[in-house]
């Protein structure tokens, strides 16, 4: 009973210790996990000291962005400026028009399906003779 204790002790103070240091102006790496799933990509990302309300993904170009924004307040305005916590290259294997995304348990869920060409299909071309 007392390792449980003192488990959740040192687990509460690395927490803490985390956010604390983000506070005070250093930077907590982000956690991001990206497994192949049977006809998926699954991409899992955690930011110690982020709310996970505040994610974002997005497709840019030829890349997913996972990213939050963060706020600067001054006396004249508040500036909020993105921090990517991650950016991923869709490769042609990736369906981006179908990528969906989930927070569960303050765990950023990003789900990327294969494409159709991916998932075996198969055209045979017929070749022109002159």
């Amino acid at each position: 009973m007392r390792y449980d204790k003192d488990k959740n002790w040192v687990e509460m103070v690395l927490r803490n210790a985390d956010v604390m240091n983000t506070l005070n102006g250093g930077m907590s790496q982000a956690k991001v996990s990206i497994r192949k799933e049977e006809d998926h990509f699954l991409i899992t990302t955690t930011a110690p000291g982020v709310n996970p309300d505040l994610f974002k993904v997005e497709v840019v170009g030829q890349n997913i962005l996972l990213y939050h924004m963060v706020q600067f307040n001054s006396s004249n305005n508040g500036l909020a400026i993105p921090r990517v916590l991650t950016s991923i290259p869709i490769s042609m294997e990736m369906d981006y028009e179908k990528i969906t995304a989930q927070v569960e348990n303050g765990l950023l869920k990003v789900i990327v399906p294969f494409n159709e060409p991916f998932n075996g299909y198969h055209k045979p071309i017929d070749i022109k003779r002159a």
